[in-house]
């Protein structure tokens, strides 16, 4: 019964152009698929499993997808199981063409390059689609500060959007070169930083004033950041380089953290002068048990 729940789901989400998430097992809201995120990417159905289970429903689920692949436009199912060593992939249906291989994806019109293999992050973060889509229609005219910027998807929203300037930052050299390929898809422009945000802020406030600050740091990077104690210091040293109207999201992935940790966070650095606008609301199908432990972007005006 609820393999049949899951494959009609499917059923309505698929086919489709924009990479996203399909099956959310990890929001606690599907019985015995607690441990398992599907995706689709292209043509590529994305299985993670992220704990050992017993995983004879997800095979007898996938058998039925199988003979629907055709119909959804997907030509390979791969499983990826995050609890093994190494993060290895299963080639369930199809070939091997596209594990640890460099493809283009889809979403919102624009184009991304994900990589589907060992590694435990695609190239793009699909929780992340609505605050790409507040970027692409909240940047016009705007200089936009991209801070732990990854491999940029959320400056292309931006920078698709009509951003006048956009400053991408990250401290991973691979992940900006990525950026940069993501802009060069888009046939987009943008500044791109591969450096420790620590030790560019003078450089960043002489790019400034920026319009809109975008942080969606790492929960926790060993001996690089961590987000209880180096989130707070980081906004610090960066309102210089901040309009006196700017717009901040500011993004928290913690489960263990909660909605009031930014609030009070904001409320310490910016004495009052920093007015809650909303907390971006996740994509349905990210629906969670506790939206408290879930993806928290939120929204503030300076003033």
């Amino acid at each position: 019964m609820k393999n049949n729940r899951i494959i009609n789901q499917l059923d309505v989400l698929l086919p489709c152009i924009d990479a996203q998430r399909l099956i959310h097992g990890r929001g606690g809201l599907i019985t015995g698929f607690e441990q398992v995120n599907i995706e689709i990417y292209s043509q590529v159905l994305w299985v993670i499993v992220y704990q050992a289970i017993d995983e004879s429903p997800l095979y007898e689920m996938l058998d039925l997808a199988k003979v629907n692949m055709a119909k959804w436009g997907v030509d390979h199912i791969y499983i990826q199981r995050r609890f093994e060593k190494g993060n290895p992939v299963e080639v369930f249906a199809g070939t091997d063409a596209l594990v640890d291989s460099e493809f283009e994806t889809q979403e919102n019109d624009l184009n991304y390059l994900v990589n589907l293999g060992r590694n435990q992050n695609t190239g793009l973060f699909l929780d992340m689609v609505n605050g790409r889509k507040w970027l692409q229609d909240n940047s016009r005219k705007k200089s936009v500060l991209n801070l732990f910027s990854y491999t940029c998807s959320l400056g292309v929203s931006a920078a698709s959007g009509g951003a006048s300037q956009i400053v991408n930052i990250d401290m991973a050299k691979g992940a900006i070169k990525k950026g940069q390929q993501n802009f060069a898809l888009n046939n987009l422009n943008g500044v791109f930083i591969a450096q420790d945000i620590f030790k560019m802020v003078k450089k960043l406030t002489l790019k400034g004033p920026f319009d809109i600050l975008v942080a969606a740091p790492p929960s926790f990077q060993s001996k690089a950041f961590d987000v209880r104690k180096d989130y707070k210091k980081l906004l610090v040293k960066l309102k210089p380089a901040l309009a006196d109207n700017a717009k901040l999201m500011l993004c928290l992935n913690s489960p263990l953290l909660d909605t009031q940790f930014i609030h009070d966070m904001v409320e310490e650095v910016y004495e009052g002068k920093a007015h809650f606008i909303t907390r971006l609301e996740n994509p349905e199908m990210l629906a969670d048990v506790n939206e408290e432990a879930s993806l928290k972007v939120m929204l503030y005006q300076l003033a």
